[in-house]
């Protein structure tokens, strides 16, 4: 054989070789969500959470690669800093796994009441003030924590005494359908990647159909506002309200607010405002709605627009931040708010008339 032949053969070999020691990785995309992001390696996945941080989750064999946090999954002993984050685990059947929760007023997810009460699950306080004792006390595999929200004295605590943290601050997605795909960050780490898959795929397919029944109607002019103590404050235009509203036909009033956030305005913008729209929806933070008139007490022209008039007012219920994992349920109350005609038959569970 030639010299030529043989370097020919070897470099082949060589590359073969090479190719294959590589390890397949398949990221998996997410349609709507902005994030998180996830790898699959072989033996292993990596997934990036709301902090830009690599999280390792392994199960055989821990990988010799650089991370931010190595988790060995399915996860076993879990604590949820926000009412939310237990949403998305009742959404794959994950919830058996948790050891502590976020203090809250009330609890409307099934079976969470019960398991505080009974000692299965503790209340480990405010998510921007947790209690550490109890939680290193309770030696969780991972405490999902909403990092935006509770804070950087909490992150950098967390630090501090080596409590593996996660950021799922699923809560600043703008698209609803982002905010439902956050499913499979959690499924991620109970090895349950198949059943997030499913679950938002159904949640998926029931608001483009209602999006797809509502598409032709003209649309309604809607008010989306948080009214308390005095201060009134409004859903930007880029916000994920106003991409609700789109979805289930209806035009957002304050979709001129360049913001993904919350706005301050005065009393009287928001009266002008919502003297020019069909449907005024209260915000649910913490004080229930219970009646027109708990409205105008805090801005009494509201009195003379047309929705209240018309007898068109809606209220958030309070469970409704607890059941973000059901935004199909949202946006068909939503719809059926908007177009009734096209709901005959719907009754409302998210939101109620006031």
């Amino acid at each position: 054989m030639k010299v030529r032949e043989i370097v020919a053969v070897v470099l082949v070999v060589v590359i073969l070789a090479g190719c294959l020691g590589q390890h397949e990785v398949k990221i998996s995309k997410m349609k709507y969500a902005k994030l998180f992001s996830i790898e699959k390696h072989d033996g292993y996945v990596v997934v990036t959470d709301s902090e830009g941080r690599k999280i390792v989750l392994w199960k055989d064999k821990k990988p010799d690669v650089k991370a931010d946090l190595f988790v060995k999954i399915p996860v076993k002993r879990v604590v949820a800093l926000s009412t939310i984050d237990v949403a998305y685990l009742k959404a794959v059947n994950c919830t058996d796994a948790i050891v502590g929760v976020v203090s809250a007023k009330k609890w409307y997810l099934e079976g969470i009441e019960e398991k505080i009460a009974n000692g299965k699950i503790v209340e480990v306080g405010k998510a921007r003030s947790p209690d550490y004792e109890k939680i290193l006390a309770l030696k969780p595999d991972v405490v999902f924590v909403d990092a935006k929200f509770s804070g950087s004295d909490v992150i950098k605590k967390f630090k501090s005494l080596g409590i593996p943290y996660v950021a799922c601050d699923s809560w600043l997605e703008r698209h609803p359908l982002g905010r439902v795909e956050w499913v499979k960050f959690f499924a991620a780490f109970f090895d349950r990647e198949r059943e997030a898959e499913k679950y938002f795929n159904s949640v998926e397919n029931r608001i483009l159909e209602i999006q797809n029944t509502v598409g032709k109607e003209k649309k309604v002019k809607v008010v989306y506002a948080l009214v308390l103590k005095g201060r009134v404050t409004i859903p930007g235009g880029q916000s994920y309200h106003s991409k609700l509203v789109e979805i289930a036909g209806g035009d957002y009033i304050f979709k001129d607010l360049n913001s993904t956030k919350y706005v301050q305005v005065n009393a009287e913008e928001l009266i002008a405002r919502t003297a020019e729209a069909d449907v005024y929806i209260a915000i649910y933070m913490g004080k229930p709605i219970k009646s027109k008139n708990d409205l105008i007490e805090e801005v009494p022209g509201l009195a003379e627009t047309r929705p209240f008039k018309e007898d068109r007012v809606y209220a958030m219920q309070p469970w409704v931040w607890q059941r973000i994992h059901r935004i199909d349920e949202i946006v068909e109350d939503l719809a059926a708010i908007l177009h009734p005609e096209l709901f005959p038959q719907h009754k409302l569970t998210m939101f109620k008339k006031v």
